[in-house]
């Protein structure tokens, strides 16, 4: 299954003095999209984070976004993987998910494995275990949660700049 990608929707109310509201009928910007676990994963999930965090106009954020969620689907693909079919026959996925918030955007990565990740701090010149601790580093915070009875889903949160002030008139 491809990107899955849904838009906030509005509806218009006459108001009790002829004016017109508009209601939020949904949830804030949620984008998902399936993760393969090749060698392109990576490609994959930079290019997606950029492209929604561009249409989303957050683009002061573009790059600790794309470089958050190369990390945590980076440590899903690497440590996360199931190697054998779901109980229900089904092949593992890694799925990669943004949703928009007035503060912040929410980045999530599923994975089919409870494995609990650690916060280890790396070797001075060692090349793994570098992951969270960026992670760390760009957001506002981070976490994970069991996610049904086979899986995960790590979270990072990343703050995003004050809207810009609007003149009155």
């Amino acid at each position: 299954m491809g990107n899955r990608t849904h838009q906030r929707q509005y509806i218009s109310v006459s108001g009790p003095f002829g004016g017109t509201s508009h209601l939020a009928l949904t949830a804030p910007p949620f984008a998902a999209h399936r993760v393969s676990t090749n060698v392109l994963c990576l490609k994959e999930a930079r290019r997606f984070t950029a492209d929604v965090v561009h249409r989303w106009k957050l683009d002061p954020v573009r790059e600790d976004a794309v470089q958050i969620a190369s990390e945590l689907v980076a440590n899903a693909v690497r440590h996360g993987r199931r190697r054998t079919p779901l109980p229900d026959g089904s092949c593992p996925v890694v799925w990669l998910a943004l949703s928009r918030r007035p503060h912040s955007l929410l980045c999530v990565v599923y994975d089919h494995s409870q494995r609990r990740p650690r916060l280890t701090p790396p070797a001075p010149l060692a090349e793994e275990r570098r992951g969270l601790p960026i992670v760390e580093a760009l957001s506002e915070g981070w976490g994970w949660k069991p996610s049904g009875s086979t899986g995960k889903a790590v979270w990072a949160r990343l703050a995003l700049p004050p809207a810009p002030a609007r003149g009155r008139i």
